[in-house]
């Protein structure tokens, strides 16, 4: 949402050529002297960026951010211009423009900045014929800029001529700023890190978005510090909160100096993730030397990180001087970045500025060149509304699915805009969520559905002996393209609907029956009767595969095979008309539901069980005891202590 400028605090940025006095300005419109190094004092040029404020005639408050001007310490420059709301623009009247005029110009433009005011710097040492000349030839200059048609004021750092008239040029550029706070995640970067002796280290930048407040958690990106504020100064006065776009000192608690460095951001909340992936749309400055080329090595310049790392161009193999095109930036540290930042590409040596973009989306992965899909999605993201996007990365995932935090990540949104997304899509029927953290488009779910039963008709005619498919099984036939909570939700749908029965971990489409022909039907009633008849004592497998095979041939005409016999003991096991009881014996289901019965009367009038009670009680062996007993006690009707069973969780219950 834009704000105006009365509501939001603004930083102004100066910008210009090396000894084109924008020091001495800032000093004579604030009283300050940002030059605060020893060095910069003894060398006559600013190296390092200074703060300062300046109160305007209407009562608003800048902050103030001097940057250098040489060549060589651009990357400083960098470092401050991403904070900044409007520039003060600086050229010397007995120079004109320079070629760090240029270079700092098509920073400025890069990095989005739309408002600002020329300040014509030493007009004390020109003539006014000469002033003139100089006056056109910046205005031409300006004419293809970013600052088209920004007021120019003549001043002299000397005398002081032109302030009020450059004042009152700041107040009304100032009034006309419509900001939006840069990105959602309430974010500092850090500018500059230093230790305040006896209180700890305190970092300092422009608040991009979101407010501070004192006393809060904050984490330090990217190294994944975690630490809190102990105290929050602005203009040098300490405050309960600091607002975007002020400049803000932050003290940590029990953070070390060394484990920071300029670059870092201190974030507040819980999203925000730093990564080495960097999508955008990539505009190469007309004025570069030569193409930008697939592969080559760059700084990548962000609030007040420089990153080496490569772009890839993912629809070209260069993009010449003034071309746009898409890239993927694969950066070689980490970078905490989100949908909307601007940032600047300058060569890795010798260094200059080349080109810069938006990013678009951050954290998603590697991109494919010349793959129209990562393309589109590309697109999407730049343009679409939070709905669209969150969409196309849901319909991207297809019955993969997506979570929460993918969503917000290749769709640019934040967490809010992900949810309010979630739910129009689903009450227009579009998407749903499958689980408290997955979300798939409606449609994914219906050709999930599709496939998975297609895989348990073509189990189910492929084995007749078997009741149904594993649910783990189906799961890990379709784990590449289908998630598990996909998996889960589909069995809930189908079977609240009456179309799939879910039997033992088994799953089984259509029907709950399973038809057996003739010969089957024959060999499972034998299976039963031998079962059956052998009351307590139970079967072993090969006891009643040897049974099946000496009784010959079943009704119709054909002795079952091996696998056969066993495929259709099992399936009396899965119908739970037999139990099995590790390691291998059988019993029929009515002959446990006894022996359950049984084991209650007992405990009326006993206190523990040993081996040989239950032995006399159903009048069994050993063999057969032993077992019987690890059964009731991994149903909890038992509880074995020592050599004795104490009445279970099921029988005290």
């Amino acid at each position: 949402m834009s704000i105006s400028a009365g509501h939001r605090p603004l930083i102004v940025g100066t910008a210009g050529h090396i000894d084109h006095g924008k020091t001495a300005l800032i000093k004579m419109i604030t009283g300050v002297d940002t030059d605060r190094l020893k060095q910069e004092k003894e060398r006559g040029i600013t190296i390092e960026l200074g703060f300062a404020s300046l109160d305007l005639p209407s009562g608003l408050r800048l902050g103030v951010v001097d940057v250098p001007g040489h060549e060589r310490f651009v990357r400083n420059m960098l470092a401050g211009a991403g904070g900044i709301d409007l520039i003060l623009f600086v050229i010397a009247a007995d120079e004109g423009v320079m070629p760090q005029t240029r270079e700092h110009m098509e920073i400025i433009d890069l990095l989005g900045v739309e408002h600002g005011v020329v300040a014509l710097t030493k007009t004390d040492l020109v003539e006014s014929d000469f002033l003139e000349i100089v006056v056109e030839t910046v205005a031409e200059y300006l004419a293809e800029t970013c600052l088209a048609g920004a007021p120019v004021v003549g001043v002299s750092s000397t005398t002081g001529e032109g302030r009020d008239e450059l004042l009152r040029a700041l107040d009304e550029v100032a009034a006309r700023v419509q900001v939006r706070e840069r990105g959602n995640l309430r974010r500092l970067p850090i500018d500059r890190v230093f230790t305040m002796e006896g209180f700890g280290t305190v970092v300092t930048g422009t608040l991009w978005a979101g407010r501070l407040r004192d006393g809060e958690s904050v984490r330090v990106l990217p190294g994944e510090i975690t630490t809190r504020i102990k105290s929050l100064e602005v203009h040098n006065v300490r405050v309960p909160e600091a607002l975007a776009g002020q400049r803000t000192a932050v003290l940590l608690h029990a953070v070390e100096k060394r484990a920071i460095q300029r670059g870092d951001w201190v974030v507040a909340g819980e999203e925000g993730a730093a990564t080495t992936f960097v999508d955008a749309r990539l505009r190469v400055l007309a004025s570069a030397a030569k193409p930008l080329e697939n592969g080559q090595r760059i700084r990548f310049h962000l609030g007040a990180a420089e990153i080496i790392g490569r772009v890839f161009l993912l629809e070209v193999d260069e993009l010449r001087p003034g071309e746009k095109g898409w890239a993927q930036l694969r950066l070689e540290a980490p970078v905490l970045t989100e949908r909307g930042d601007h940032f600047v590409l300058r060569t890795y040596s010798p260094m200059a500025t080349i080109a810069g973009g938006v990013v678009v989306t951050a954290g998603v992965g590697r991109r494919r060149r010349f793959r129209r899909e990562d393309i589109e999605a590309l697109e999407q993201a730049e343009r679409g509304t939070p709905a669209e996007r969150v969409l196309a990365v849901i319909v991207r995932h297809s019955a993969r699915g997506a979570d929460a935090e993918a969503l917000a990540r290749e769709s640019g949104c934040t967490a809010a805009e992900v949810g309010q997304a979630v739910t129009t899509l689903a009450e227009g029927g579009r998407a749903q969520a499958v689980s408290r953290k997955l979300v798939v488009t409606t449609d994914a779910l219906i050709e999930a559905g599709v496939r998975m039963q297609r895989d348990l008709e073509t189990y189910q005619q492929r084995t007749p002996l078997s009741w149904g498919l594993l649910k783990s099984e189906l799961k890990k036939r379709s784990e590449q393209t289908i998630h598990a909570d996909v998996v889960e939700a589909w069995v809930r749908q189908e079977s609240e609907a009456g179309r799939l029965f879910p039997r033992n971990d088994r799953l089984r489409y259509g029907s709950d029956r399973l038809e057996l022909s003739p010969e089957m039907e024959a060999q499972h009633q034998a299976i039963l009767s031998e079962i059956h008849g052998a009351a307590f004592a139970g079967r072993r497998q090969v006891e009643i595969l040897h049974t099946l095979k000496a009784g010959g041939s079943g009704a119709g005409g054909r002795t079952l095979e091996p696998k056969e016999a066993e495929a259709l003991l099992f399936l009396l096991v899965d119908s739970g008309e037999i139990v099995r009881v590790p390691p291998d014996f059988f019993f029929a289901r009515d002959r446990m539901e006894e022996l359950a019965q049984r084991v209650r009367v007992f405990y009326a009038d006993h206190e523990e069980m040993r081996v040989a009670d239950l032995k006399e009680m159903i009048g069994v062996s050993r063999k057969q005891a032993v077992p019987l007993l690890e059964y009731l006690d991994q149903n909890r009707l038992t509880m074995r202590r020592g050599d004795v069973r104490l009445p279970g969780p099921r029988l005290l219950g």
